[in-house]
């Protein structure tokens, strides 16, 4: 019977976090084209790029939050908020006032529903190990994961269209309807109440002393925090790719949105087919090492290649940049696994945060950087510079992997 509920339970979990993928995806695209075609500067559209990554980096500032607050309660709250803020989101860009005033107000409004995603995923994380038993949780990730990718093949281009065909406010409309249908999904969710409670002594401690345990607690997991140090550095040109590629996409494909969302559905082909290959390429966690070495390297050529053939094979760079994610995504849920299986599930809420925070810490300024390298160095580097970090950061931890052995 306690198995039958948990399964209810994990596919409405599911449900949820599909909408609230597609949701969140909906409101971003709309946000950054309306940025890039009303403002036409690759500074002002870095502006949310380093946002979202400023957020990211002091996630670790929620967990606590997360660990303590009812998750049922949270998701609720976060998500009826989003659908005001895509409601409000509609009318600064329809009453069209003074360029100043608009950014100002739309960078609030993206920077408070950031701010709420930022919430709503560590704690749907956080529900998961408590609906499945560890055995299952590596197929439960994979689930999640092939579920909202396989929807990004649809999104991606329903986003595009909405916005090239039908208007930026219509496709913040349709985001704000299914925000509200998240909404209902997360108030149907019926979770055992001790188990996303905080029962543990270590829970009932003060906010500060919070954040102190989560972050003793990773620190003596060592090889957890070996493996997501280095991501900080070479997250640094993931910001700088991040604002390039809408241009790279305008240069060698389209000038329209469909160009950029087609190769956001190339990398969702490439996440999608990653998770279902993980059971196949899942080495444990005794040998992730190893994994996350060929995930980076192979994953480094791809980037590589996609400025480098663009002009020659334009065709082959969606392939790429599927690739690219293929291997990602397979590094990622071993990853997430790994840390699941690590710690208590009432800690998860502070471990996941900081462990976004510590990889997430170099976005804002690679962001930041990328405005200025799309402007004045050109797209094409902005694109080789991820490559070669990720290139660079799989053979560093290759050598030192083979140090410590």
């Amino acid at each position: 019977m306690k198995r039958k509920i948990n399964n209810k339970n994990l596919y409405i979990l599911l449900s949820g976090r599909i909408a609230t993928n597609i949701a969140d995806s909906l409101f971003y695209m709309a946000i950054l084209w309306s940025f890039k075609e009303k403002f036409q500067s690759p500074i002002i559209v870095s502006l949310i790029f380093t946002i979202e990554s400023v957020i990211d980096m002091f996630s670790f500032s929620l967990g606590p939050i997360i660990d303590r607050i009812k998750i049922k309660k949270l998701l609720k709250v976060v998500s009826f908020l989003q659908a005001i803020f895509s409601v409000i989101a509609v009318g600064i860009i329809l009453l069209n006032g003074k360029k100043v005033v608009s950014i100002s107000l739309l960078l609030l409004i993206y920077l408070l529903s950031t701010i709420g995603s930022t919430m709503l995923y560590p704690s749907e994380e956080k529900i998961l190990p408590t609906l499945v038993n560890h055995e299952n949780l590596i197929k439960a990730n994979a689930l999640f994961q092939m579920s909202y990718r396989t929807l990004d093949l649809f999104l991606d281009a329903l986003a595009t269209i909405l916005i090239t065909l039908v208007s930026v406010p219509f496709t913040l409309i349709i985001s704000g309807v299914i925000f509200a249908l998240a909404l209902a999904l997360y108030t149907s969710l019926g979770l055992v109440k001790q188990s996303m409670t905080a029962i543990d002594e270590e829970v009932t401690c003060e906010y500060l002393t919070d954040l102190k345990i989560g972050w003793n607690i990773l620190e003596q997991e060592g090889r957890i925090l070996a493996l997501i140090i280095p991501f900080a550095v070479t997250n640094l040109f993931y910001g700088v790719a991040s604002v390039g590629l809408p241009y790279f996409a305008s240069k060698y494909l389209t000038n329209s949105a469909i160009s950029y969302g087609s190769l956001g559905l190339a990398s969702s082909i490439g996440g999608l087919i990653g998770a279902m290959l993980v059971h196949r390429f899942s080495f444990g966690s005794r040998n992730l090492s190893r994994f996350v070495v060929v995930c980076l390297v192979l994953a480094g050529i791809s980037v590589i290649g996609e400025p480098a053939l663009a002009v020659r094979m334009p065709v082959l760079v969606f392939l790429l940049f599927a690739s690219s994610s293929l291997w990602i995504a397979m590094m990622n849920i071993n990853f997430e696994t790994l840390v699941q299986k690590s710690f208590s599930p009432n800690l998860l809420g502070r471990i996941e945060t900081i462990n976004s925070s510590i990889i997430s810490c170099m976005i804002p300024i690679g962001s930041l950087l990328g405005g200025i390298i799309v402007k004045y160095v050109g797209v094409n580097w902005a694109i080789y510079l991820q490559g070669i970090a990720e290139l660079v950061t799989g053979i560093y931890y290759l050598v030192i992997f083979n140090k410590r052995k």
